[in-house]
């Protein structure tokens, strides 16, 4: 799920124009990031490397657009040791031979992202798909999976026993219903599918490297879980996610597929509390009751007034909107309920906390002037908590966010950006486990729209930069050391 700069993951940022001939549709700011080109190529020198990271000074987007989704400056400078390490995995017999694998591997990985993707998987009803994913992943190789209580799968790749024990997460739901129609269609190279790049081309990118690894004889010090979680999307608020993270505490790094372009790596999730607020009054007819009931639809407005001239910190990107709002019997009713659905967001913890007890406060000051304003007690307020997400981030200074930056240096892709986002990487971040989240290449737009769309043309480029990532982060026996501890 993109936040998606919506997750999910970022969420609806518009159709990506994939092709020139492709059918007609708006570019997305992840679309954009994606042509983008580096100022300049750092020399292999061996020394600490310089890294482009304006993708306005480039041209591509505008400084607005771009600073919406920054979540913090890539660093200017990739670690020398961490650059050693991923040359040495990059230049091993073994990930070379994987590299190929992955490339020739395309079309069976699109075709499976779409298998998968035709299987509705609306959120809390998973476990269609859940049990087609865990067929796929015994098929490809793992013998231990499972399926828990809740239908998140989950599949092991042994380790040594010695290294840090590392999850690769996609989830399994989609944000639309089970009427919905998930046939992919395809116009010239463009696949338009409901469901199909967020987020069942992560799931598919999975089978593929398990397929190299085996083929490549690529073994890592500690166990790789292969994880497809439920309750990602929506009011799921991460159930999936947080059961997994409960059953499998020493988890020491999360590699989280969502799709996202290559230049940018998603280093922060958004913080997400989302509200119902109902007012209740006693009713009454519009001209008989006037006078002397209050309106539970006159609150309501009043409350909406306040919130869209609510102040919000600067401190930390934040944000609101009123999403659904009900209210009223008939037209010539003093309404004696109304609700609305509110969603909050900031890339900071304090800060989605002060907006939300400011939005109590006005809820509070709302009942207090539609009572006054008729002389009454009778209207009052409930609001409820409908979940969230917590915000969290992995530093940027991290040696695995300087990992991806190498492991995208050594396959010619230039880092732009460290953004944003609303994902399953909000938990593992939320408690300090260090988390990437990475796309699988080609280009992508429409999230959560029925035109959903994915040109996987070359998408090979981004599995491979994924896949090198998490092996920089796992480790590889006799190639490279872990760039994450054991937990």
């Amino acid at each position: 799920m993109l936040n998606r700069v919506s997750a999910s993951v970022l969420v609806a940022l518009g159709l990506a124009a994939a092709q020139a001939h492709a059918p007609a549709a708006m570019a997305s700011p992840w679309a954009l990031l994606a042509q983008s080109k580096p100022a300049s190529t750092p020399a292999d020198d061996g020394h600490d490397h310089a890294v482009m990271s304006d993708p306005a000074a480039a041209g591509v987007l505008d400084e607005a657009t771009v600073n919406s989704m920054r979540a913090a400056p890539l660093p200017k400078q990739i670690r020398v040791e961490v650059s050693a390490t991923v040359q040495k995995l990059a230049a091993s017999a073994q990930v070379r031979q994987a590299f190929s694998l992955l490339k020739s591997d395309e079309t069976r990985f699109v075709k499976e992202a779409i298998q998968i993707s035709e299987i509705p998987a609306p959120t809390f009803e998973e476990a269609k798909r859940a049990k087609a994913y865990a067929a796929l992943l015994k098929a490809n190789g793992l013998r231990d999976v499972r399926i828990d209580s809740i239908s998140n799968v989950i599949g092991v790749r042994k380790g040594t026993g010695n290294g840090p024990k590392i999850a690769i997460v996609a989830h399994l739901d989609t944000v639309f219903d089970a009427k919905t129609d998930v046939k992919v269609k395809k116009t010239g190279d463009v696949l338009f599918g409901p469901g199909l790049t967020d987020d069942s081309a992560g799931l598919a990118m999975m089978l593929s490297w398990l397929r190299a690894m085996d083929q490549a004889k690529i073994q890592t010090p500690g166990d790789l879980y292969f994880m497809a979680s439920v309750g990602e999307e929506g009011l799921g608020n991460l159930r999936g996610i947080k059961q997994l993270a409960k059953d499998y505490p020493d988890i020491a790094g999360y590699m989280v597929l969502e799709p996202i372009p290559l230049p940018v790596a998603v280093t922060a999730n958004t913080g997400v509390t989302r509200l119902l607020v109902t007012f209740k009054a006693p009713g009454g007819h519009s001209w008989g009751a006037y006078g002397q009931v209050p309106s539970a639809n006159h609150a309501l407005g009043r409350l909406i007034t306040k919130i869209a001239d609510m102040p919000i910190p600067t401190s930390a990107k934040t944000t609101f909107t009123v999403g659904i709002i009900k209210g009223g019997r008939s037209v010539n009713t003093i309404s004696p309920d109304a609700s609305l659905e509110l969603d909050l967001r900031s890339l900071g913890n304090g800060e989605l906390q002060t907006v939300a007890k400011q939005v109590e406060a006005y809820a509070q000051q709302a009942v207090e002037e539609e009572n006054k304003r008729w002389g009454t007690k009778s209207l009052s307020v409930s609001i409820q908590d409908l979940g969230g997400r917590p915000g969290g981030m992995t530093p940027a200074d991290h040696p695995i966010v300087h990992g991806w930056m190498a492991a995208a240096e050594s396959l010619g892709i230039k880092p732009i950006l460290l953004a944003g986002a609303s994902t399953d990487a909000a938990i593992p971040m939320s408690q300090g486990i260090p988390a990437l989240v990475l796309g699988f290449g080609g280009v992508t737009g429409g999230f959560h729209a029925l035109d959903e769309n994915w040109n996987p043309t070359n998408a090979y480029k981004g599995v491979q930069l994924t896949f090198l990532t998490t092996l920089a982060m796992a480790g590889v026996d006799g190639v490279s050391q872990p760039l994450v501890p054991k937990r």
